[in-house]
């Protein structure tokens, strides 16, 4: 069914709820009203019986719907109106909950089922039960993630382009530059290949990023003169004011007998401004035509560090160092569903899964393969970011490897 990036309002409302491996037998063959997501043919997921709302809700995560239909999915969704449990016993935080037969994510405060997750089949065919038109789908994200590990892919925190026909990826923790340089790719000509989350393939050293909406944060529309045309006039507005409660502080710390209280209550008011939802922006509407949707080599890989020094520094660092790192990274993204993973075993000690207890050991094999002989670079920046010299800094390193660069990096004393 043709929905493009829209969802099927006919529902199966009383249809009753079943447990775990009785939703099996559903998931082979497409029910009515299932909607299904290719991620680059790595993970296949079908979402069946979604409202708008939650169709939209994984349309944020992993770009619009596959226009074909599937064959079995690796993960199955399941949306019902309610997901009645008798005999549900409860953990101590009350976000978990669970019976003899599965495992319960909780509603906070409600003690009320939001979720079904079999932890013991991540990683193999995996079938989630969710409550209906929750607005977002609980671990989604990293069980995807983990899926893709056994298919010798590792889905990083980084944003990723095309420039002058070398791909370069840019991972990092959040908020450490990663956005700023994607845009400055952009108007330089890049082509897109992913942000936010991108895929490495161990055995072609490939990486596969997802068109979806990213989110623009203040800093990147004031510094960025060809981004701002992108938000809506709302956004520029709110952004506008932020200018001007900033030009006040700078006013007031500037003067001798200034009025503390005045001050903070104007950074608080900033602050409460900035932390606003962030406008987001389809791919399309920064980079055009130039996304390469059929993902890129990785021919340079940077991992970005904020520090406290007003200068940006590049220098090399070994491969296996990055791929050290980049695994710290992955590890860090999947905390959410180690968490509840942790609270699962307690549950049922004798249901171990193998894949999760030993993702940073997968991911650390897969990415040692993904960056062996690339150029890899580490990258400490100030934080707030100088945008231009951001890009004018890293760009020397981003031409094309000649014999000599091509030669494995030594680690740093």
């Amino acid at each position: 069914m043709d929905q493009g990036c829209g969802g099927s309002e006919d529902k199966a409302k009383d249809r009753p709820f079943k447990h775990g491996r009785d939703f099996l037998n559903t998931a082979n063959s497409p029910p009515p009203g299932s909607v299904d997501f290719d991620i680059h043919g790595v993970v296949r997921i079908r979402l069946i019986d979604p409202a708008q709302d939650d169709l939209d809700a994984v349309s944020n995560l992993f770009g619009c719907p596959s226009k074909e239909t599937l064959g079995a999915p690796d993960i199955a969704v399941r949306f019902v109106e309610n997901l009645p449990v008798r005999g549900i016993r409860f953990l101590g935080s009350e976000q978990h909950g669970f019976t003899d037969e599965g495992f319960f994510l909780l509603q906070e405060g409600t003690r009320q089922v939001k979720a079904q997750i079999p932890f013991d089949q991540i990683g193999g065919r995996c079938e989630i039960v969710c409550k209906s038109h929750h607005g977002s789908l609980p671990l989604l994200l990293p069980i995807v993630s983990l899926t893709a590990l056994k298919r010798d892919c590792v889905p990083v925190h980084a944003s990723a382009v095309v420039y002058n026909g070398v791909g370069i990826l840019m991972a990092g923790w959040a908020q450490c530059g990663k956005t700023a340089a994607l845009l400055r790719f952009a108007s330089k000509g890049a082509e897109f290949v992913g942000e936010e989350c991108v895929l490495l393939n161990g055995n072609t050293q490939r990486m596969h990023g997802l068109v979806r909406p990213f989110e623009l944060s203040y800093r990147h529309v004031v510094s960025l003169p060809h981004v701002r045309g992108s938000v809506s006039l709302v956004n520029r507005c709110a952004f506008r004011g932020i200018d001007v409660l900033h030009g006040l502080q700078k006013m007031i710390l500037g003067k001798k007998h200034r009025s503390s209280l005045l001050s903070q209550s104007l950074r608080r008011v900033s602050a409460a401004i900035e932390d606003r939802p962030r406008p987001a922006i389809a791919p399309s509407v920064i980079f055009g035509d130039r996304i390469r949707s059929a993902g890129a080599p990785a021919d340079k890989i940077f991992l970005f560090v904020s520090h406290e020094d007003n200068r940006i520094d590049v220098r090399p660092i070994a491969a296996f160092e990055m791929a050290r790192r980049l695994t710290f990274l992955v590890q860090h993204e999947l905390t959410p569903l180690l968490r509840h993973y942790g609270a699962y075993r307690f549950a049922f000690p004798s249901q171990r899964n193998d894949l999760i207890e030993n993702a940073a050991e997968y991911s650390l094999a897969i990415l040692a393969r993904a960056v062996d002989g690339k150029e890899t670079c580490l990258v400490r920046l100030p934080y707030p970011h100088v945008f231009p010299e951001l890009f004018n800094t890293i760009q020397p390193y981003c031409q094309p490897a000649t014999a000599a660069s091509a030669e494995p990096m030594q680690s740093l004393p």
